[in-house]
Protein backbone atom coordinates (compact mmCIF):
# COMPACT_ATOMS: atom_id res chain seq x y z
CA UNK A 1 0.00 0.00 0.00
CA UNK A 2 1.30 3.39 -1.01
CA UNK A 3 0.75 6.05 1.67
CA UNK A 4 -2.62 4.78 3.00
CA UNK A 5 -4.70 7.15 5.12
CA UNK A 6 -7.81 5.04 5.73
CA UNK A 7 -7.67 1.26 5.29
CA UNK A 8 -10.70 -0.92 4.57
CA UNK A 9 -11.25 -4.54 3.61
CA UNK A 10 -11.06 -4.23 -0.19
CA UNK A 11 -9.74 -0.70 -0.59
CA UNK A 12 -7.73 2.00 1.03
CA UNK A 13 -7.97 5.76 0.71
CA UNK A 14 -4.90 7.91 0.21
CA UNK A 15 -4.35 11.58 -0.48
CA UNK A 16 -5.03 12.49 -4.10
CA UNK A 17 -1.94 13.68 -5.94
CA UNK A 18 -1.44 15.53 -9.24
CA UNK A 19 -0.29 12.21 -10.74
CA UNK A 20 -3.87 10.95 -10.35
CA UNK A 21 -5.05 13.30 -13.12
CA UNK A 22 -5.45 10.46 -15.67
CA UNK A 23 -7.75 8.61 -13.27
CA UNK A 24 -9.89 11.71 -12.71
CA UNK A 25 -9.97 12.37 -16.47
CA UNK A 26 -11.38 8.87 -17.04
CA UNK A 27 -14.10 9.58 -14.47
CA UNK A 28 -15.06 12.89 -16.03
CA UNK A 29 -14.59 12.12 -19.73
CA UNK A 30 -15.55 8.48 -20.32
CA UNK A 31 -19.23 8.04 -21.24
CA UNK A 32 -19.92 5.37 -18.58
CA UNK A 33 -19.11 7.30 -15.39
CA UNK A 34 -20.01 10.61 -17.01
CA UNK A 35 -23.54 9.24 -17.51
CA UNK A 36 -24.12 9.19 -13.75
CA UNK A 37 -21.89 12.15 -12.80
CA UNK A 38 -23.53 14.53 -15.29
CA UNK A 39 -20.35 16.08 -16.69
CA UNK A 40 -21.09 17.91 -19.95
CA UNK A 41 -17.71 19.30 -21.03
CA UNK A 42 -14.44 17.51 -21.80
CA UNK A 43 -11.49 18.09 -19.52
CA UNK A 44 -7.81 17.43 -20.12
CA UNK A 45 -5.47 15.71 -17.65
CA UNK A 46 -3.41 18.93 -17.60
CA UNK A 47 -6.43 20.96 -16.48
CA UNK A 48 -7.21 18.33 -13.86
CA UNK A 49 -3.61 18.50 -12.57
CA UNK A 50 -4.10 22.25 -12.04
CA UNK A 51 -7.37 21.62 -10.23
CA UNK A 52 -5.79 18.92 -8.04
CA UNK A 53 -2.95 21.28 -7.08
CA UNK A 54 -5.55 23.90 -6.07
CA UNK A 55 -7.46 21.30 -4.05
CA UNK A 56 -4.36 20.62 -1.94
CA UNK A 57 -4.59 24.12 -0.44
CA UNK A 58 -8.39 24.50 -0.41
CA UNK A 59 -9.67 24.27 3.21
CA UNK A 60 -13.20 23.55 1.95
CA UNK A 61 -12.21 20.26 0.26
CA UNK A 62 -10.81 16.93 1.43
CA UNK A 63 -10.11 14.56 -1.45
CA UNK A 64 -8.91 10.96 -1.53
CA UNK A 65 -7.95 8.48 -4.20
CA UNK A 66 -9.65 5.10 -3.82
CA UNK A 67 -7.15 2.26 -4.30
CA UNK A 68 -8.00 -1.45 -4.69
CA UNK A 69 -5.88 -3.35 -2.17
CA UNK A 70 -5.82 -6.53 -4.30
CA UNK A 71 -3.56 -5.02 -6.97
CA UNK A 72 -2.73 -1.61 -5.45
CA UNK A 73 -4.45 0.15 -8.36
CA UNK A 74 -6.19 3.54 -8.10
CA UNK A 75 -9.83 3.06 -9.14
CA UNK A 76 -11.61 6.29 -8.23
CA UNK A 77 -11.88 9.38 -6.09
CA UNK A 78 -14.01 10.46 -3.18
CA UNK A 79 -14.20 13.77 -1.42
CA UNK A 80 -15.93 16.15 0.87
CA UNK A 81 -16.56 19.51 -0.78
CA UNK A 82 -18.09 22.77 0.39
CA UNK A 83 -16.96 21.96 3.92
CA UNK A 84 -18.51 24.17 6.57
CA UNK A 85 -16.09 23.85 9.51
CA UNK A 86 -18.27 25.96 11.81
CA UNK A 87 -21.52 24.16 10.94
CA UNK A 88 -19.62 20.83 10.96
CA UNK A 89 -20.99 19.61 7.63
CA UNK A 90 -19.97 18.92 4.04
CA UNK A 91 -21.15 17.54 0.70
CA UNK A 92 -20.03 14.03 -0.28
CA UNK A 93 -18.76 13.03 -3.74
CA UNK A 94 -17.59 9.70 -5.16
CA UNK A 95 -16.59 8.45 -8.61
CA UNK A 96 -15.36 5.00 -9.62
CA UNK A 97 -13.60 5.56 -12.94
CA UNK A 98 -13.89 2.28 -14.82
CA UNK A 99 -17.08 0.28 -15.24
CA UNK A 100 -15.05 -2.90 -14.61
CA UNK A 101 -14.78 -1.78 -10.98
CA UNK A 102 -18.48 -1.07 -10.50
CA UNK A 103 -20.68 -3.44 -8.46
CA UNK A 104 -17.71 -4.87 -6.57
CA UNK A 105 -18.47 -3.11 -3.29
CA UNK A 106 -15.66 -0.57 -3.66
CA UNK A 107 -18.00 2.43 -3.75
CA UNK A 108 -20.06 1.20 -0.81
CA UNK A 109 -16.95 0.58 1.26
CA UNK A 110 -15.49 4.00 0.39
CA UNK A 111 -18.80 5.65 1.30
CA UNK A 112 -18.87 3.94 4.70
CA UNK A 113 -15.22 4.82 5.32
CA UNK A 114 -15.90 8.48 4.52
CA UNK A 115 -18.92 8.54 6.85
CA UNK A 116 -16.86 7.00 9.67
CA UNK A 117 -14.04 9.49 9.02
CA UNK A 118 -16.43 12.48 9.02
CA UNK A 119 -18.20 11.56 12.25
CA UNK A 120 -15.51 9.57 14.08
CA UNK A 121 -12.45 11.70 13.32
CA UNK A 122 -13.61 15.13 12.14
CA UNK A 123 -16.54 15.31 14.60
CA UNK A 124 -18.95 16.58 11.96
CA UNK A 125 -22.70 16.59 12.43
CA UNK A 126 -23.98 16.25 8.86
CA UNK A 127 -23.01 14.96 5.43
CA UNK A 128 -25.18 15.54 2.39
CA UNK A 129 -25.11 14.65 -1.29
CA UNK A 130 -27.06 15.16 -4.48
CA UNK A 131 -27.96 12.20 -6.70
CA UNK A 132 -30.19 11.83 -9.73
CA UNK A 133 -33.54 10.24 -8.94
CA UNK A 134 -32.91 8.10 -12.04
CA UNK A 135 -29.75 6.56 -10.53
CA UNK A 136 -31.60 3.94 -8.52
CA UNK A 137 -28.48 1.86 -7.78
CA UNK A 138 -26.71 4.84 -6.21
CA UNK A 139 -29.80 5.90 -4.24
CA UNK A 140 -30.09 2.36 -2.85
CA UNK A 141 -26.37 2.23 -1.97
CA UNK A 142 -26.56 5.58 -0.17
CA UNK A 143 -29.65 4.48 1.76
CA UNK A 144 -27.88 1.26 2.74
CA UNK A 145 -25.01 3.40 4.10
CA UNK A 146 -27.49 5.39 6.21
CA UNK A 147 -28.35 8.40 4.03
CA UNK A 148 -31.98 9.49 3.94
CA UNK A 149 -33.85 11.28 1.16
CA UNK A 150 -34.55 14.77 2.51
CA UNK A 151 -35.98 16.46 -0.55
CA UNK A 152 -36.12 16.68 -4.32
CA UNK A 153 -34.52 19.30 -6.51
CA UNK A 154 -36.93 19.41 -9.44
CA UNK A 155 -35.42 19.60 -12.93
CA UNK A 156 -32.00 20.28 -11.39
CA UNK A 157 -29.83 19.18 -14.34
CA UNK A 158 -30.17 18.92 -18.09
CA UNK A 159 -28.81 15.61 -19.37
CA UNK A 160 -29.61 13.22 -22.22
CA UNK A 161 -32.06 15.68 -23.76
CA UNK A 162 -34.24 16.10 -20.65
CA UNK A 163 -34.23 17.74 -17.24
CA UNK A 164 -33.59 15.38 -14.34
CA UNK A 165 -34.72 15.63 -10.73
CA UNK A 166 -32.14 15.13 -8.00
CA UNK A 167 -32.54 13.96 -4.44
CA UNK A 168 -30.88 15.77 -1.59
CA UNK A 169 -29.79 12.99 0.75
CA UNK A 170 -28.25 13.42 4.17
CA UNK A 171 -26.93 11.54 7.13
CA UNK A 172 -26.60 12.98 10.62
CA UNK A 173 -24.12 12.04 13.28
CA UNK A 174 -27.02 10.84 15.47
CA UNK A 175 -28.03 8.36 12.72
CA UNK A 176 -24.50 7.00 12.32
CA UNK A 177 -23.81 3.48 13.46
CA UNK A 178 -20.43 3.43 15.18
CA UNK A 179 -18.36 0.63 13.65
CA UNK A 180 -17.61 -2.30 15.93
Amino acid sequence: MLNPFLIGNKIYLRATEPGDAELVARSENHPDPRQTLYYALPVSPRRIEERLRNTLTDPSTIQFTIVAKENDTPIGTTSFVRIDWVGRMATFYIAIADKDNWSKGYGSEATRMMIDYAFGTLNWNRIQLHVSTENEAAVHAYQKAGYQIEGTLRQAMFHDNHYSDFYVMGILREDWQIPS
